[in-house]
């Protein structure tokens, strides 16, 4: 119909992930640098909003090198021969943005860990400012079901990813 928003194409190239995951009882945090996404969106229908996110966890950092790779091995996240992790963004629940206002919506797609794929729904926060889409998620899932095995690790890992969206 005429008048209706369009989506428009919005990209992120320098987004965050961060973890946290127990192994042999203690705590281990990491982060990831240069999360990226590709969204089609149209801030004023969220419903209709498409696309990937796309997380390399081949340059995951917890601190200490050796723990560093051997998270990035062949039993865990095998990061030679699956270097990022991507999810697919199939659904997220309606709604609008507006300027200045953070909108809690759920996402739902694909998220392919480790070569293998599974259906997961995550609450996300966006926040239109500027232009500038601010988005956010935290959720939790378990690594067994992506084949991520490292000795003594627990059966949930949380992760964090945060990244802003920019027209064009």
């Amino acid at each position: 119909m005429a008048g209706e928003a369009q989506g428009a194409d919005y990209r992120a190239a320098d987004g965050q992930a961060s973890f946290t995951h127990t192994v042999r009882l203690i705590p281990v945090r990491g982060n990831i640098a240069g999360v990226t996404a590709s969204v089609e969106l149209d801030p004023a229908n969220l419903a209709a909003t498409t696309g990937s996110v796309k997380v390399p966890v081949s340059g995951l950092k917890t601190g200490i090198g050796l723990r560093d790779t051997h998270a990035k091995g062949e039993n865990a996240l095998n990061a030679a021969k699956f270097p990022n992790a991507t999810f697919a963004l199939e659904k997220l629940t309606g709604g609008k943005l507006a300027e200045g206002q953070t909108l809690s919506t759920t996402a739902t797609g694909k998220l392919t860990v480790k070569g293998t794929t599974k259906t997961i729904s995550v609450p996300v926060k966006a926040t239109l400012q500027g232009g500038k889409v601010n988005v956010s998620t935290q959720f939790k899932f378990n690594p067994y079901d992506y084949d991520v095995r490292y000795p003594g690790s627990s059966d949930s890992v949380t992760v964090d990813v945060s990244f802003t969206l920019i027209k064009g």
